[in-house]
C-alpha cells in the first residue's frame, strides 16, 4: 500500500508543497473552517494546454470516512509528481491525463472532524462499530451510544448536549454544527457553489465509506436519489459510469463490490435532505456515489485505498472517453 495520507496537518503540508512545486498543473485554493482549517479546492490540470477540456469534481464530505481522503492524495501526488506518496512510479498517463481534463479534488470538506478521529485509518482492529458510531455523531448523554443525526444544530439551545462532539458535524459558528452533505452552510455546499459558478462538471464523484454490517461485501455505487427524475441521458451517463467503477474494483484482490446499482434508498427526513440539498445538482450533474467499508476487519487500510483510488481513476477514464 502506498503511504496513507489523511491527517488534515500531512495534507496542509503537502497541498502547500506542491502548489509551489506545479504552479502549471497545481491551482491550491481554501476557504477557512470557523475552526481555522483550509479547506482544499485543488484543480489539477495542465494550464499551459489552452483550450476547454472535460472537467470532473471528487470530494469527501465526512470526517469519519478518511479513505477517500488517502485515495485522492495518492492520485494527486501522481498526476503532479509521477509517483505514488511512497515513491513508487505510476501507472497512470499523467501527460496525456493533465493536457486532456481539469480535475478538481477535495480530499476533506470537514479537516477539523478529521483532525480530532482517534484513529486515521479506521480498520476494525480498535473499535466496534457502537463506539465508531458514538465518534462519528458524539454520545448521548442517555443511552451512552450514538447521538442523533440532524443537519444542523446549535449547542446553546439543545435540551441535551452529546458527551462528546460528533467528528460528523462540521461547526460553523459560535454554537452552530452542520453534517456536511446535509446543510447549504457547510463548507463542501459553499465551494460547490463557488465552483459551480465558475464552471459545469461533466462528472461528479461523491466519496464515501460505510460499515455494510451483516455482509462481506467492499463496495458499492449509489445512483441520485431523484435517478428515476433525473434526465435520460444523465441517467444513461450514470449507469455506464457506475458499471466502469464496479469493474474497477474487480480487478483488486481480494474485493467483493455489489453488482446492482441503486438510488439512495433513504425514505422520510432523511431523503428529504437529499431532496432539499442536492436536488438541483442532479438535475443538470452526471453524480453518483460510491460506498466503501469501513471499521471492519474484512477491508482494511489498502483495501480501503485500493477501492478509493481505482473509482477516481475509473472516473478519470470514463471523462476521457477511453
Amino acid at each position: 500500500m502506498s503511504e496513507w495520507v489523511s491527517h488534515p496537518d500531512q495534507v496542509d503540508r503537502l497541498v502547500r508543497q506542491w502548489a509551489e512545486q506545479y504552479p502549471h498543473s497545481l491551482k491550491a485554493e481554501a476557504r477557512q473552517q470557523h475552526s481555522g482549517r483550509p479547506v482544499w479546492a485543488l484543480t489539477v490540470t495542465d494550464t499551459r494546454v489552452e483550450r476547454e477540456k472535460p472537467a470532473a469534481m471528487f470530494y469527501t464530505p465526512h470526517a469519519h470516512e478518511p479513505a477517500p481522503v488517502a485515495g485522492q492524495m495518492n492520485i494527486v501526488s501522481q498526476l503532479l509528481t509521477g509517483a505514488e506518496l511512497d515513491g513508487t512510479p505510476t501507472r497512470l498517463p499523467r501527460e496525456d491525463i493533465l493536457a486532456s481534463v481539469e480535475l478538481c479534488f477535495m480530499p476533506d470538506a470537514n479537516p477539523a472532524g478529521t483532525a480530532a478521529a482517534p484513529v486515521e485509518c479506521w480498520d476494525g482492529s480498535q473499535y466496534t462499530n457502537e463506539e465508531f458510531w458514538a465518534w462519528m455523531r458524539g454520545v448521548d448523554p442517555e443511552t451512552g451510544k450514538m447521538w442523533k443525526r440532524v443537519g444542523i444544530w446549535d449547542d446553546s439551545v439543545e435540551d441535551a448536549l452529546p458527551l462528546r462532539y460528533g467528528i460528523v458535524y462540521e461547526q460553523i459558528s459560535e454554537h452552530e454544527y452542520v453534517e456536511p452533505n446535509r446543510h447549504h452552510r457547510s463548507s463542501l455546499f459553499q465551494w460547490i457553489f463557488e465552483l459551480r459558478g465558475r464552471r459545469t462538471w461533466d462528472l461528479a464523484l461523491d466519496l464515501h465509506q460505510t460499515e455494510l454490517c451483516g455482509n462481506t461485501n467492499t463496495a458499492f455505487v449509489i445512483y441520485p436519489c431523484l435517478f428515476d427524475e433525473q434526465p435520460p441521458e444523465i441517467q444513461e451517463k450514470e449507469r455506464r459510469w457506475a458499471e466502469r467503477i464496479i469493474a474497477a474494483w474487480d480487478a483488486i484482490d481480494g474485493a467483493r463490490p455489489i453488482r446492482e446499482t441503486k438510488p439512495l434508498n433513504y425514505t422520510g427526513e432523511q431523503r428529504q435532505y437529499f431532496v432539499d440539498c442536492w436536488g438541483d445538482l442532479y438535475q443538470d450533474t452526471v453524480l453518483l456515489t460510491t460506498e466503501i467499508r469501513n471499521n471492519s476487519l474484512i477491508c482494511g487500510a489498502e483495501c480501503q485505498q485500493a477501492h478509493n483510488e481505482a473509482a477516481i481513476v475509473a472516473t478519470i477514464e470514463e471523462l476521457m472517453g477511453e
